[in-house]
C-alpha cells in the first residue's frame, strides 16, 4: 500500500517571525533545508509535529511548509529556479511547492490562503483528493472555509456548527510534544508565577485585567509579546484606539504591564520558563465561553509546571480539578490561589507532577496523531 501523502501549509505568526530571525540572523544565509528546521528546531506552536507523528506511523509522508514566511519561500523558489511575480509571490510558490510534491491531502490552518484558492486547488492539482482547514478560535465562518472537505477545531461547538453547513467536522484537541522535554533544561523551578503569550485589544479583555492586578498583588512576572518594550509604535496604537472606546481603566492597566514586561518568548525560550515556573496563569480568550480549549492547557502541564487556569465547564474531560490543575472563577481567586499555592509547596509539586503525568500519557502528540492518522487513512 502505497504511503499518504499530505502537504501542510502553515501560517506562522508574523510576531514570532521577527523575534526568531532577531536571534538567529544567519538562518537567512542557510539552504531551504537547514533554514526550515531551525525554524521548526525552535519549536514554536506546532513546528514541525504533524510531520514528526504522522510520520511515525508508518502510513505518511509529510510535507511542512511556511506560506506566510517570504524569506524562506524565496528560498525555496530560487534553490528550484521558479519564476514568480512580485505581486503574487504566496501563490506561485506554493503552487511550485504542491506540484512537486503531489499530495492526497492538503491541510491548512492558513487564514490568508483565499477561500477562492482552497475551492479551486483540485482542478489545478489533481492530485488532491482531501483539502482539510482549522479553525481554532471559533470562526464560525462557512464562506471562509469555502472548498474545505472537513474542518478541523478544538471546540466541540465549532465542530457541530462545521456540521452543520456541510462540512465534515473534527473534534482535534491540542496535545503536547514530548520532544520538548529534550530540548530544555528541566531542574528546580526559580519563578514564583509566571504568564507568557499575548495581550491583544481584541478578545483578551479578561485576560488583560487579570494579569494586570496580578503584577499589583501577587509575585507574578509577565513576558507579554503584545507590549514588549521593543513595540512603542504598536503600543500608542492600542492605546488610541482604547482611548477612542472609552476603555479608559485599560489605559492604566496597559501601562502597567508595559512597565514591568519582560519582553517576547517564543518557542523554546517559552517552554523554558514554563519549566522554571513554580505555577503559570492561563486564561482562555474572551469568546472562548464556557469552553476550555487553548494548546497552554497542554504546554504547561506538559513542561511540569503547576497549571492555574479560568474555569470551564468541560476541563474536567481533560484534567482532574485541584489534583491535576488549579482553577480559578475571578481575578480575586486567581490572586489568592497563586498565594496558597506557594505557601503550601509540597501540594503545589503534587499537582504540577500529576498534571503532568496525565498529559503525558493521554494528551502527548504520538498519541494524538495515531488516532488522527487512523481518521484520515479512512477519508482516503
Amino acid at each position: 500500500m502505497n504511503k499518504i501523502r499530505l502537504f501542510k501549509a502553515g501560517e506562522i505568526y508574523p510576531r514570532y517571525l521577527n523575534y526568531f530571525y532577531k536571534n538567529e540572523p544567519g538562518s537567512v544565509n542557510l539552504p531551504y533545508s537547514e533554514h526550515i528546521s531551525k525554524i521548526m528546531a525552535d519549536s514554536f506552536y506546532w513546528a514541525d509535529f504533524w510531520k514528526i507523528n504522522l510520520e511515525k506511523t508508518g502510513d505518511f509522508i509529510v510535507e511542512e511548509t511556511l506560506p506566510n514566511n517570504k524569506l524562506l519561500q524565496l528560498q525555496w523558489a530560487k534553490e528550484h529556479r521558479i519564476k514568480f511575480s512580485d505581486e503574487n509571490w504566496f501563490y506561485d510558490i506554493l503552487d511550485a511547492q504542491i506540484s512537486e510534491f503531489k499530495p492526497d491531502i492538503f491541510f491548512t490552518n492558513e487564514f490568508q490562503i483565499k477561500p477562492e484558492y482552497k475551492s479551486t486547488i483540485r482542478k489545478k492539482h489533481p492530485s488532491i483528493k482531501l483539502v482539510i482547514g482549522w479553525d481554532g478560535i471559533l470562526r464560525n465562518d462557512k464562506d471562509l472555509f469555502r472548498g474545505c472537505d472537513i474542518v478541523l477545531s478544538c471546540v466541540q461547538d465549532s465542530v457541530d456548527y462545521y456540521l452543520a453547513n456541510g462540512f465534515r467536522g473534527l473534534y482535534f484537541i491540542f496535545g503536547f510534544e514530548t520532544e520538548i522535554l529534550n530540548r530544555i533544561k528541566i531542574s528546580d523551578p526559580f519563578y514564583e508565577s509566571t504568564f507568557v503569550g499575548s495581550l491583544y485589544s481584541w478578545g483578551h479583555t479578561q485576560r488583560l485585567r487579570l494579569m494586570a492586578e496580578l503584577t499589583r498583588k501577587a509575585p507574578f512576572k509577565i513576558w507579554a509579546s503584545s507590549f514588549a518594550p521593543d513595540e512603542k509604535k504598536k503600543y500608542l496604537v492600542e492605546q488610541l484606539s482604547r482611548i477612542r472606546r472609552g476603555k479608559f481603566k485599560d489605559l492604566a492597566d496597559v501601562a502597567r504591564i508595559r512597565k514591568v514586561n519582560q519582553g517576547k518568548a517564543f518557542g523554546l525560550r517559552m517552554y523554558q520558563i514554563l519549566a522554571d515556573s513554580k505555577i503559570t496563569i492561563n486564561s482562555h480568550i474572551d469568546f472562548a465561553g464556557n469552553k476550555a480549549a487553548n494548546i497552554r492547557l497542554f504546554e504547561a502541564t506538559g513542561t511540569g509546571t503547576c497549571l492555574l487556569t479560568d474555569m470551564k465547564d468541560n476541563l474536567k474531560d481533560f484534567f482532574d480539578i485541584d489534583k491535576e490543575i488549579v482553577t480559578y472563577n475571578s481575578i480575586n481567586e486567581c490572586i489568592d490561589k497563586v498565594n496558597y499555592l506557594l505557601e503550601n509547596d509540597s501540594e503545589r509539586k503534587a499537582i504540577a507532577k500529576a498534571g503532568q503525568m496525565r498529559t503525558l500519557r493521554d494528551y502527548n502528540l504520538e498519541k494524538r496523531f495515531s488516532k488522527f492518522a487512523e481518521f484520515l487513512s479512512g477519508m482516503i
